[in-house]
């Protein structure tokens, strides 16, 4: 791994990130005048400042999830988009740089891959990332929205300390692609939603009998107006089913709420009252 030319050429592509009152994050340059960064770098709906090379760009926000820690920012300017690899071919093992520009110059650590996992998996906020991926590089402060760089010199995603607690965490590049795509579309992710406030419970044997089910979601909150009170769902039933798939876990809830459910109805088995019940629910877009 040649780490000057690495940085030469990608550096060119990361920019210094303001839009917080504290120390500014990093960000890179994902369309001639597109950059993306971590939604965390990013407070209210304010003007943004992005610098390259001790020049200076204002930027507007565009979108930000919170749920995957993206944000999309537009400017004015031309810039030079990253080289981008969806990183299929990226092994635990492999050699890789973090390159970040937290100040005036670009900045570099190096490491290997040290995790990288084969299946999406999701946030606590209930984000889907395509692939656990994780590397043994620094990252150091205003590293957040920086690039992990393969040996090759193209950007495998952007790094962030804020998804998971005091773990330096990639978001690849075909998360970011996603996520994207719908903020420029939407100016936010659309996801489906029921209006429910739920928590996992075990369920007594008697009701492990009855359903065949030992973990449900209990409803400790109903929205009012929303897709579950309209489908008669009432605070106190326990959610067994939403359509075919059984819901186990907040994860297998928040898993099942698809962007391309938003409007459609499924059937969703409750236990209620010593039974179960079937109601029908039309999912909403949350707001």
């Amino acid at each position: 791994m040649d780490f000057s030319s690495i940085v030469e050429t990608v550096g060119k592509s990361i920019v210094r990130v303001e839009g917080r009152r504290t120390r500014p994050s990093s960000g890179v340059v994902w369309g001639p005048n597109r950059i993306v960064t971590v939604a965390h770098a990013i407070e209210g709906e304010g003007e943004v400042v992005v610098g390259l090379e001790g020049v200076e760009h204002k930027a507007r926000l565009k979108g930000r999830d919170v749920s995957t820690d993206l944000a999309l920012l537009e400017l004015d300017a031309t810039l030079s988009p990253a080289p981008l690899d969806d990183g299929e071919g990226a092994k635990v093992g492999h050699e890789i740089a973090l390159l970040a520009r937290p100040g005036e110059t670009v900045r570099a650590t190096s490491g290997i891959i040290s995790a990288r996992g084969n299946k999406p998996w999701r946030t606590p906020r209930g984000g889907e990332i395509d692939r656990y991926l994780e590397s043994d590089a620094a990252h150091q402060p205003g590293y957040s929205g920086g690039a992990l760089v393969s040996a090759q010199g193209k950007v495998l995603g952007l790094t962030t300390t804020g998804l998971l607690r005091h773990v330096s965490l990639t978001i690849p590049v075909p998360t970011v692609r996603r996520i994207v795509a719908q903020l420029e579309t939407h100016g936010r992710v659309r996801k489906s939603y029921v209006g429910l406030s739920l928590q996992p419970v075990r369920l007594p044997d008697d009701v492990q009998k009855t359903t065949g089910e030992e973990i449900g979601l209990l409803v400790v909150g109903v929205e009012k107006g929303g897709p579950g009170e309209k489908a008669d769902i009432n605070y106190g039933d326990t959610v067994l089913h939403l359509g075919d798939d059984s819901v186990k876990t907040l994860e297998d809830f928040y898993a099942w709420l698809r962007a391309d459910r938003v409007g459609q109805s499924f059937p969703a088995r409750v236990y209620r009252n010593g039974k179960v019940d079937t109601v029908q629910v039309t999912l909403g877009a949350r707001p």
